[in-house]
């Protein structure tokens, strides 16, 4: 990792996600039945659609250093300050990705299509499921590009939201994943 020692990197990962049974469990996968069986609205399909990132795009690292470079040309940095913002996001991209990587391991969480079978997702991730990579992807990016470009912060923000929403609309992610 770029950012975080390997000492760090424990004392990092997330509390266990919840018990499958549970209240919080059932909570969740209630929300996901209804986005499967009533069908999210117009807007919740636009949003789970636009973050999909799927096979064969750039997943959503790439869509994240897409909005950096629209940042970093609205904003018209010197190269060298744009290679520096860069750098800044693709390091916490990749410190992301990497303790995401290690709770889905660690917890091995089983998706939700993997508890009922009738939730219909946009796409259907081969790695198990807490916690949501969409999710923690966005939130670092966000977070470096609002440290970079401040009167875009609350905007950066509201991406990242809706980029972890958009796991949910999708079927593909359980709330407490994403948060």
């Amino acid at each position: 990792m770029w950012t975080i020692t390997p000492a760090q990197g424990d004392s990092l990962r997330p509390p266990p996600p919840p018990a499958i049974g549970s209240p919080q469990f059932n909570a969740d996968m209630d929300e996901l039945r209804r986005f499967t069986f009533i069908s999210p609205n117009s807007e919740q399909w636009r949003i789970a659609v636009f973050w999909s990132d799927g096979l064969g795009t750039y997943t959503p690292a790439g869509h994240w250093n897409e909005i950096a470079c629209e940042s970093i040309a609205r904003n018209q940095l010197s190269e060298l300050k744009a290679a520096r913002a860069l750098n800044l996001v693709n390091m916490a991209l990749c410190d992301a990705g990497v303790c995401c990587w290690d709770a889905k391991s660690y917890y091995y969480y089983p998706r939700p299509t993997q508890m009922d079978a009738r939730i219909k997702t946009i796409g259907l991730p081969n790695f198990p499921s807490y916690t949501s990579g969409h999710s923690t992807f966005s939130g670092a990016a966000a977070e470096v590009l609002a440290y970079l470009f401040p009167r875009e912060a609350a905007r950066f923000h509201a991406m990242a939201l809706e980029a972890s929403l958009s796991r949910i609309y999708g079927g593909i992610h359980y709330r407490f994943d994403c948060e």
